[in-house]
């Protein structure tokens, strides 16, 4: 199901020198024209425009998968990603008696590429637009209205996006409201398994290199993209054909030099980059600890339960590879806070920004004040809210409780049906259970 509280970040760049430690940030490629002459002074040998233009080379060669960043790599719509990425795709076509998790998959032929899971997707981005005054425009202050005016708004945005067919389209917030994004990307739902490295290669020792570097893994896979036989986006069909990407990246043989200049291009979840240092200090002394406690216990469980049935493991690989991968990247988190003073420098630089509109905003000042007791308002049931989560995050309930939310919300209008639940959410969900099944 889609995060209702939506990606932060549709697309960013972050820039990094070898020789030196890295320029710390993630931008927005119509952001790049603004950065053009620091990019260009630590090594950048393109034109920074080309990296704001999302048609055209290099850009529109980096896709996403709906929660990973792909590229095309072949004008056949030949695509790579982390092994981890198309793991779902790997199990769904798994037994025990053909079990491509552990032994890996190749096709020698495109006639032997495997069908992807029920909800594969390959999405490639088209055009970012900025919507804010479209969205903010004379909003009502009344705190119910301002929020159906803003959703209505989203709605109709994508709804005259995606008139065409073939496109998948979202409006983005960041900044907390301050700005919306709308984002236009075709929908490729042919999505095929091309090759997979054997689980000694593709998670090599577990997750013990994962979330830091250097990393000994052949995280990587190849899947295609295919398209109905007239170029335009269809499902599943022998008849259909490789999806011809107008450009693809090529491996340089060469490698990564000493002082090469490096910039990372995809599609990341989200920042908590103006997180209160509170904020951080819960993360650390709850969140965190109260998480990492829980995710034990669910893979102990799982453990349990699946040992000496093959079958049943398998089954349950894609889900145990994302818990382990969410409970790495929860104890690297946790070891950091412990390792640096992370919420002092935040403390810090809090107290800088909070004397500033003082002196500058004072009128912005009670804000700040509503945010804090909004904080202890969330604060006094976080132990509660974090049993809910974890109840909603297991199958067979998130199955339930989604099926009776749609027999809800298909009792009204599409346009105002809850985000998650109109008629363009239904093949997700779908092909959720189909996957869950």
């Amino acid at each position: 199901m889609m995060n209702f509280n939506k990606r932060l970040l549709a697309l960013a760049l972050s820039s990094v020198t070898l020789s030196a430690s890295a320029v710390e940030g993630m931008w927005q490629p119509h952001q790049l024209d603004a950065l053009a002459s620091d990019v260009a002074a630590k090594g950048l040998q393109l034109d920074p425009k080309k990296l704001g233009d999302l048609d055209a080379f290099p850009l529109n060669a980096v896709v996403g998968l709906g929660f990973c960043t792909a590229s095309f790599v072949s004008s056949t719509g030949l695509v790579v990603t982390n092994h981890h990425c198309a793991y779902s795709t790997i199990q769904y076509n798994s037994k025990p008696e053909r079990n491509l998790i552990k032994n890996g998959f190749l096709a020698k032929t495109i006639g032997e590429e495997l069908p992807g899971e029920p909800n594969a997707r390959v999405y490639v981005t088209e055009s970012i637009s900025d919507v804010s005054a479209k969205i903010r425009a004379n909003l009502p202050r009344d705190p119910r209205k301002l929020f159906a005016t803003v959703d209505a708004r989203q709605k109709a945005l994508v709804a005259e996006c995606e008139k065409p067919g073939g496109y998948r389209c979202d409006v983005y917030v960041f900044h907390g409201g301050a700005s919306y994004f709308l984002v236009k990307q075709m929908e490729i739902r042919d999505v095929r398994l091309v090759y997979a490295p054997s689980e000694a290669i593709g998670k090599f020792g577990g997750d013990t290199d994962n979330w830091i570097w250097p990393r000994h893994t052949g995280d990587f896979t190849f899947i295609r993209a295919y398209v109905g036989p007239d170029g335009k986006p269809a499902d599943y069909s022998e008849a259909n054909v490789p999806y011809r990407p107008k450009s693809f990246l090529k491996v340089s043989a060469s490698g990564v030099q000493n002082n090469d200049f490096v910039m990372i291009a995809g599609y990341p979840g989200r920042t908590n980059r103006y997180r209160l240092a509170e904020e951080l200090n819960d993360a650390a002394t709850f969140t965190y600890p109260q998480g990492i406690d829980r995710v034990k216990k669910v893979l102990s469980i799982i453990g349990e339960n699946t040992a000496n049935r093959p079958e049943a493991a398998i089954k349950y690989a894609a889900s145990v590879a994302s818990l382990n991968n969410g409970l790495k990247n929860s104890e690297g988190n946790r070891d950091g806070f412990a390792k640096l003073p992370v919420v002092a420098q935040k403390e810090a630089e809090e107290a800088v920004i909070l004397a500033w509109i003082q002196k500058n905003m004072p009128k912005a000042e009670p804000s700040y004040t509503q945010l804090k007791t909004l904080l202890a308002e969330v604060r006094s049931t976080r132990q509660r809210d974090q049993w809910i989560a974890s109840i909603n995050s297991t199958q067979l309930f998130a199955a339930a409780r989604n099926l009776y939310r749609l027999s809800i919300e298909r009792q009204k209008e599409d346009a105002k049906r809850e985000l998650g639940f109109q008629k363009r959410d239904e093949i997700r969900i779908e092909g959720g259970l189909k996957q869950m099944e």
